[in-house]
């Protein structure tokens, strides 16, 4: 990417730091003030480090039903879609040998997990929620943007981008076998970094798909999924 057709803000919140980049510089400093808006929100649903999120009170309903919101209810169901996606590798239920479709019940808002188990959607929601705040960025603004998300102690990154492309297109560096190279990537995708037994990238239009096909491979894991629609880079 050029520099001249692009701007970039960056900040911290949550042990995460944040990069927002635009394609035009005059709107740098209310994008960034909005994703930060957005990403706080979404922390408040889907957080396992705040004690009071809405995650953390359905984790804390001991096998009864809940009501939840649906932004909830759609991670929940996000979640559950990664595990068909990776045949079970990608598991939100906190409860290991347990079929997690059996064991977690949605029926509209309402959701019921089995007995003590508790529910991490933490494979998922990011990327959903990055993928979310970089459109609501391009739309709101009329700009091209990107916006990344990496864990200050963790090696996991994930990135979306939207609306239109800076002069030389998009472009992140992805470690591919034993090289390093930039991979150039369009608006519309979502990429997740995971690092587990190695490190794997995955690239796709579907956020879900980016995430559940990243912390797979990471893992070692060989799922089923097709993936025809995803580019996949695997550290040797």
């Amino acid at each position: 990417m050029s520099l001249a057709t692009k701007a970039f803000a960056g900040f911290d919140i949550d042990d995460r730091h944040v990069r927002v980049v635009v394609t035009d510089a005059a709107v740098i400093t209310d994008a960034a003030a909005a994703a930060r808006t957005a990403l706080d929100s979404w922390l408040d649903i889907v957080s396992l480090t705040r004690t009071d999120s809405e995650l953390q009170r359905l984790n804390r309903s001991f096998g009864r039903t809940v009501r939840v919101s649906p932004a909830l209810a759609d991670q929940v169901r996000h979640a559950l879609a990664a595990a068909v996606l990776t045949a079970g590798a990608v598991d939100p239920l906190r409860t290991p040998g347990t079929d997690t479709h059996a064991a977690i019940e949605i029926d509209g808002l309402g959701v019921r997990l089995p007995g003590w188990a508790t529910v991490d959607l933490d494979a998922t929601a990011l990327a959903v929620v990055v993928e979310r705040i970089a459109a609501a960025i391009a739309h709101r603004f009329g700009c091209g943007a990107l916006v990344s998300v990496s864990g200050a102690n963790s090696a996991d990154t994930h990135i979306a981008v939207a609306g239109t492309e800076p002069v030389q297109g998009w472009q992140i560096s992805v470690i591919d076998g034993s090289t390093e190279r930039l991979v150039p990537i369009a608006s519309g995708t979502t990429v997740v970094t995971s690092t587990a037994t190695t490190t794997a990238t995955v690239a796709a239009s579907s956020p879900v798909v980016a995430a559940a096909l990243s912390r797979a491979a990471a893992a070692g894991s060989d799922t089923l999924v097709d993936r025809a629609s995803a580019a996949v880079f695997i550290a040797a």
